[in-house]
């Protein structure tokens, strides 16, 4: 689809929809043509997305994480 900034800008979810069904939509600027275009990069949620990438996991989320001398002063 090709449109220009006005359109784009007056009809935003006809063309938001065009570019969301995975065609690429052209906008004509007096700087150049910008491309409008539907990101696949991100086909897996976020929610998982690590899935067999974590080996093990501790459990113990309310033990201290360092020391105690780890917090003691020194001279």
């Amino acid at each position: 689809m090709k449109t220009t900034v006005s359109t784009l800008l007056r009809e935003f979810p006809k063309v938001r929809r065009v570019a969301l069904s995975g065609e690429a939509v052209i906008i004509k600027t007096r700087e150049g043509n910008l491309r409008l275009s539907k990101d696949e990069s991100s086909k897996l949620p976020v929610v998982g997305c690590l899935r067999g990438q974590l080996l093990e996991s501790d459990d113990r989320i309310d033990a201290p994480t360092s020391s105690d001398t780890d917090w003691q002063a020194t001279s």
